[in-house]
This record gives C-alpha cells, sequence and structure tokens, in this order.
C-alpha cells in the first residue's frame, strides 16, 4: 500500500460488552470517496464514517433486540435478555493512529401494547403477500400442463407457452411488488421530512443534542429514500417484462389448431 492509499483509507473496530461480561469485536476499513461496504455511505472525513457507523452499529443492536422481543411476546415465549450493554467504536487512520473514537451505553426501546398490535399488521401482511407468492406458483406449474387454455393451440407448442408463462411468474417472485416500493418509499420520505422538521425545531430551542439525534436520522434515513426509489424504478421495469412475456404467451396460445393432417411448423424440415 502506497502513501496515497493510506491516506485516503480507514480502518474501525467496534467492542460490543455484553450484558453478561463478555465482548465481542467487529472490524472493518474502508476508503474516503467510496461507498462504506458497511453502512454503504460515502465519507470524506473521520468524523463521519465515525458517526454513520456507531449510529448504524448501536441502532441494529437496539432494534434487533425490540424485535425479538416482539417476536417472543407473540408466540409467548420467554423475553430474551438485553444482549449488549454498551458499545466502543475507535477510527484510526491508514497508520494506524487513531482519529476518532466514541462510545455509549445503550438505551432499549420500550416494547408497548401498540408496538406489538402494529407488528401483529405487519406479519399479516407479509403473510398475506407469501401466500400470494406461493399462488403464483401454483398457477405458474398449472399452466405447465395442458389446460382448457391450451386445447386449441398447436400441440407443440403448449410446453412453449407453459414456459412463458413460468418465466413471467418467477420474474414478478423475485422482485418486491411495486405496492410494497412505493410504500418504503413513502415511509422513508415522511420520516426524513418529520426529522429535518424535528432538528430544525430543536435549533431553534438551543437544543444541539436533540438537533444531533434527529440529524442522525436524516443522514441515515436519506439513502433509503435514493435505494427505494430505484428499487421502484426497476420493479416496475421488470413487471412491465413480465407483461410482455404473458402477452406473447396468450398470443402463441390462442394460434388456431392446423386442419387434420396439415404439416405443423415443427415437423417442417430445417
Amino acid at each position: 500500500m502506497n502513501a496515497a492509499e493510506i491516506d485516503d483509507s480507514y480502518r474501525w473496530e467496534t467492542t460490543y460488552s455484553g450484558a453478561d461480561g463478555t465482548d465481542r469485536i467487529d472490524s472493518g476499513t474502508g476508503r474516503f470517496g467510496k461507498a462504506d461496504t458497511l453502512t454503504g455511505r460515502t465519507c470524506d472525513t473521520f468524523v463521519e464514517v465515525g458517526t454513520a457507523l456507531f449510529d448504524l452499529q448501536c441502532d441494529e443492536v437496539t432494534e434487533g433486540h425490540f424485535y425479538d422481543v416482539l417476536d417472543a411476546r407473540i408466540e409467548g415465549r420467554l423475553e430474551p435478555e438485553i444482549p449488549v450493554r454498551r458499545v466502543a467504536l475507535v477510527v484510526r487512520d491508514g497508520a494506524g493512529a487513531e482519529k476518532v473514537s466514541l462510545a455509549a451505553d445503550l438505551v432499549y426501546r420500550t416494547v408497548t401494547g401498540e408496538a406489538i398490535d402494529h407488528y401483529r399488521e405487519q406479519l399479516a401482511e407479509w403473510e398475506r403477500r407469501d401466500t400470494a407468492r406461493r399462488s403464483r406458483r401454483a398457477r405458474a406449474t398449472a399452466r405447465q400442463s395442458p389446460g382448457p387454455k391450451a386445447v386449441s393451440a398447436d400441440p407443440g407448442l403448449r410446453q412453449v407457452v407453459g414456459t412463458l408463462r413460468v418465466e413471467a411468474d418467477t420474474v414478478r417472485d423475485e422482485i418486491f411488488t411495486p405496492d410494497h416500493c412505493r410504500e418504503q418509499l413513502a415511509l422513508a420520505e415522511n420520516t426524513v421530512s418529520a426529522a429535518m422538521g424535528a432538528e430544525q425545531a430543536a435549533r431553534d430551542r438551543g437544543d444541539e443534542v436533540e438537533a444531533a439525534y434527529a440529524r442522525a436520522y436524516v443522514n441515515r434515513w436519506k439513502p433509503r429514500i435514493d435505494r427505494w426509489a430505484s428499487m421502484l424504478e426497476l420493479t416496475l421495469e421488470a413487471y412491465m417484462d413480465a407483461d410482455a412475456v404473458d402477452t406473447l404467451a396468450d398470443r402463441i396460445a390462442n394460434l388456431p389448431m392446423p386442419p387434420a393432417g396439415a404439416e405443423r411448423p415443427e415437423d417442417r424440415p430445417a
């Protein structure tokens, strides 16, 4: 590694102090001007690297525990203990010199009855989507067998039609639905808007701590807007492609049967 590469690089090490007294250490490297492999953010300073990593790592622990507790309550199991008591992060330059250090005792969200009800609704929606996916697979499998729609098609083309049906359903099944992408995009946009409003209100009050907390939300959620906007565009393209395949299958399936004794396309010599 040459001097320029050292100047552009950073290293980080995070220590998770467990509630049981044990420690777990994670580490990684990155380069200024390039998206970090963990956070996805492109940073230009050590402070930006540290705050992005620290916010994400603390959030992953506390939010993960929050949903573990929700699952336990809904399933009637014993709630899990708090996994991590404290998180400490050190960011160093390429030569190993310490540049930024952050540490905090974690505060976990309280699981309320309202949160449990909302989570039940989310689970029901996920189950509905999973049922829809299974239904699409079943329909795709059924289309592979000669059915009422395929009777009028040339027997030699039935397999082609079935293959096209499966292809179209597979494209839809491999990606989010457009409605899901729109919902997540709206959630990200609303969260950023609310956080920016909270940040400005906090600054107006002179509460820099609350303003920094709100800014962390903005920084964390802004990339999600770009991701879900891109995902929505890709999803719409995929659904249009799948519709085109279905249309082709319909055209082939509706081809008239050849007269008895007539030469079929697949019987013609090459």
